[in-house]
């Protein structure tokens, strides 16, 4: 090891000791622009001591910075594919790069947006096709995942936000944070709540977002032509949002329960009097129809068996079918659905199931 890398180390153990001179911080930075590997050892050894607390930075400001930082990727990808008979060579060129970037934030006290940016990173949590998962975050919060369905959130989830990213669909028993509201991203648009118990079904093939309340109220917020058109939802409500070239944005507001003598649903009602409510029965495992056309209904079945299906029989199109089932097979269910009256006929080659 040379005596510069010893002098480096020395230098960052004094940094993460809090003990390092203003001028040994000077010099740590000047020598992690020399050499790419000292960032990265930098960056490891750093990555759990962030904090913006005392940051007057704004997330604006962070967003910025953060396509900067790809904008200079993004260079440096480019500058290696030409030939390398530059005034710089390419590495020169790279070390320049991280030193503008490393100066730049110091400048802003950018030290902690540069830990920041990336310490910040994305949690993943996904339900193949004819899968059926729960989860439970940090802050207790309990998510059933259907098929086929994806939800991301921030490693800050807890601490400084409850905002989460669906695709697919999900069914939420939201904690209750009256400081940190909970979020959910889905399909453009944004579900406020403190806590509550709802299902959102946001499959991006079925181009349109249903969000049905069990329990609480939420705040449905709806991108309509460039405006936000917020609707209070309370127990028992179910809010359909479609988009279609031909009619645009369509938005149907709905009941899944009997409204009392006085027009309100109670909560008690949903509880007791509903208990298997269609909108959640798939968290117990059962597959539901709703006067499903055979295409919906295709794509229900392949994401509840993990089958591809295939319609060769145009004529069938408009045909729907509505039913509760908790066949094992995809098979099961659609000699289920012949026996009771549907005119369709099915064939099998290999993972696929045509319709004719």
């Amino acid at each position: 090891m040379s005596s510069e890398d010893t002098y480096f180390l020395e230098l960052i153990q004094k940094y993460l000791d809090k003990r390092i001179s203003a001028a040994e911080e000077e010099e740590l930075y000047h020598l992690m622009t020399l050499e790419e590997s000292r960032l990265d050892l930098y960056l490891y050894l750093t990555k759990k001591n962030q904090s913006l607390k005392n940051s007057p930075i704004t997330l604006d400001w962070l967003f910025e910075s953060s396509k900067k930082k790809y904008k200079i990727t993004d260079i440096i990808a480019s500058e290696r594919k030409e030939k390398r008979n530059t005034f710089l060579s390419t590495k020169n060129y790279r070390r320049l790069l991280i030193a503008a970037s490393l100066l730049l934030m110091m400048s802003f006290g950018g030290v902690y947006l540069f830990q920041h940016i990336l310490s910040v990173r994305i949690i993943k949590l996904t339900s193949a096709k004819g899968e059926r998962k729960h989860f439970k975050l940090e802050d207790g919060t309990e998510i059933w995942l259907n098929g086929g369905s994806k939800l991301e959130y921030d490693s800050k989830y807890g601490l400084s936000n409850r905002d989460v990213t669906l695709s697919g669909e999900a069914y939420f028993k939201v904690t209750k944070n009256k400081k940190i509201p909970f979020h959910v991203n889905a399909y453009g648009n944004k579900i406020e709540v403190l806590g509550t118990q709802f299902n959102v079904q946001a499959y991006a093939e079925e181009q349109k977002m249903e969000t049905t309340l069990f329990e609480g109220k939420v705040n449905l917020k709806v991108k309509d032509k460039g405006y936000v058109r917020e609707f209070i939802m309370h127990p028992g409500e179910k809010i359909e949002v479609a988009n279609s070239l031909a009619t645009g944005m369509h938005i149907r507001k709905s009941n899944i329960v009997k409204e009392s003598a006085d027009g309100s649903a109670k909560n008690s009602q949903i509880k007791h009097e509903n208990r298997e409510l269609s909108e959640a029965l798939w968290t117990k495992n059962k597959l539901v129809f709703q006067d499903d056309p055979i295409d919906i209904m295709s794509r229900k079945i392949e994401r509840w068996y993990n089958k591809t299906i295939r319609i060769e029989n145009k004529n069938i199109l408009n045909q729907s079918y509505t039913g509760v089932f908790q066949e094992k097979t995809a098979l099961e269910v659609l000699d289920i659905l012949i026996k009771t009256g549907a005119n369709i006929h099915y064939k099998e080659r290999r993972d696929t199931i045509v319709l004719y």
